[in-house]
């Protein structure tokens, strides 16, 4: 895990929070906000290329995404099919893909399974002391932005620590 880079995305049809550790250290940190197009397949489109273009960038060894439960509504289908075709990506350019449940991450990174989002913002926050003023504000939508990059540092670090105790770079689901 010496060398090893993760790219972490908590999905969203909406915005999805990225992550970039490197050996430990938090290279990046962000939300990347998508466009509300038409139709499904643009959608698709659109965040298939966000993740093509942070692959590009960051050249991770080590793709890390959110598991999305099925649910039976239109927005929920479009994401586990965003979901999967991240993986392929990943998988297509050599990556190793990995994915955590939610109750997973929390429990890994604040030591428990229901914590809420703002409870998991201040224990990534503890961790990484410099992500203290992107603590979510007041305002809703700046929240809901916030919180999901404070999700994918969660996934980047969930990843880290449990294939520190592991001993293994091995796929998770």
């Amino acid at each position: 895990m010496s060398k090893t880079r993760i790219l972490a995305i908590d999905p969203g049809t909406r915005e999805m929070g990225i992550a970039v550790l490197k050996n430990g250290n938090l290279l990046y940190h962000g939300v990347e906000t998508l466009r509300k197009l038409p139709s499904p397949q643009d959608r698709l489109r659109q965040g298939r290329a966000v993740v093509a273009r942070l692959i590009g960038d960051f050249w991770p060894r080590i793709l890390v995404v959110e598991k999305t439960f099925i649910a039976k509504n239109r927005n929920t289908a479009l994401l586990n099919v965003l979901v999967d075709e991240i993986g392929v990506l990943g998988r297509r350019k050599g990556i190793t893909v990995a994915s955590f449940a939610p109750n997973t991450v929390k429990k890994i990174v604040s030591g428990n399974g229901w914590a809420t989002k703002a409870e998991v913002a201040r224990a990534v926050a503890a961790k990484y002391p410099k992500l203290k003023s992107w603590l979510p504000p007041n305002r809703k939508w700046k929240q809901r932005q916030q919180h999901n990059m404070f999700d994918a540092v969660a996934l980047a670090i969930a990843y880290r620590n449990r294939n520190r105790r592991v001993g293994s770079a091995s796929e998770h689901s």
